[in-house]
């Protein structure tokens, strides 16, 4: 019986081992699980935090060669708008060296025409004195001859430098006439405007066109005075050109003279009507 008793013993002490075992075989596979969840867990949490982390280093490098890229293109731009500069400044300076020269050589021309005008303004100068001089020759050969009564002696022309030809005014026809009794009745040398004849200066007109004090200049014969009528001087474009020789009007003739308007007269005649 006792055998039987331990045998039943030791029968359930094994069963109770075996259950322990068991039990404990249980739990050691739960913790192992727990472990290997943890661990797997934390694999998981790493390979994230790894794949995170690639992708940004590769969105870095990324943006890093997109930035070296767009440096290069921002440098091959800056060089090529370097390069375009230099060019424009070499045309640039082209056009400089071609505008320098060109304002050399319009300085050069300007005084080419300086130097000119120079010569023309002396030879102009020349050309006044001799005009000058042969107006008082004419002036002083048409006071000579039979003198009237009155008259006033013209002592000729200072030459200013330049002729004062005033405004065209067309071509006359002119005559000569002396103060005689032969041609106006009387010898007394008195004009229409009531002032003394001046030989070589004063003219007779038509004074419904031309005032007395009016001031011509007569190519060939020079300053004259519109001071007289004459009952054969009609119209705008007449005049009498007043000598004291007869030949040298007869010398004159009746011709047409080139007139230029140098001042219209008030209709008087005085001292301030001649400023020749």
């Amino acid at each position: 019986m006792l055998d039987n008793a331990e045998s039943d013993d030791n029968t359930h002490s094994d069963k109770g081992r075996r259950i322990r075992s068991k039990r404990m075989s249980g739990t050691g596979y739960f913790f192992v699980i727990l472990v290997l969840f943890i661990l797997v867990g934390a694999l998981c949490v790493n390979s994230y935090k790894l794949y995170k982390a690639y992708n940004e280093t590769r969105d870095g490098f990324n943006e890093a060669v997109e930035r070296v890229k767009l440096s290069a293109d921002n440098q091959q731009g800056l060089s090529q708008q370097s390069a375009g500069l230099k060019q424009e400044n070499n045309d640039l300076k082209v056009k400089y060296d071609q505008i320098i020269n060109q304002n050399n050589e319009i300085i050069r021309q300007l005084n080419d025409l300086k130097s000119q005008n120079d010569e023309l303004a002396r030879k102009n100068k020349d050309l006044t004195e001799d005009n000058i001089q042969l107006q008082n020759s004419i002036k002083a050969a048409a006071s000579v001859g039979i003198k009237p009564m009155n008259f006033t002696k013209f002592n000729g022309i200072a030459s200013r430098g330049e002729l004062d030809r005033g405004e065209y005014a067309g071509k006359f026809l002119g005559t000569a006439y002396t103060p005689s009794s032969e041609e106006c009745g009387n010898n007394q040398g008195i004009t229409n405007s009531g002032e003394p004849i001046i030989p070589g200066i004063s003219i007779a007109i038509d004074n419904k066109y031309w005032p007395f004090g009016t001031i011509f200049y007569i190519r060939g014969l020079g300053y004259a005075v519109a001071m007289d009528t004459g009952s054969a001087i009609k119209g705008k474009k007449r005049f009498d050109f007043a000598v004291f020789d007869k030949k040298f009007a007869e010398a004159l003739g009746s011709r047409y003279w080139d007139v230029y308007l140098v001042k219209m007269g008030n209709g008087k005649v005085n001292n301030s009507t001649f400023p020749l």
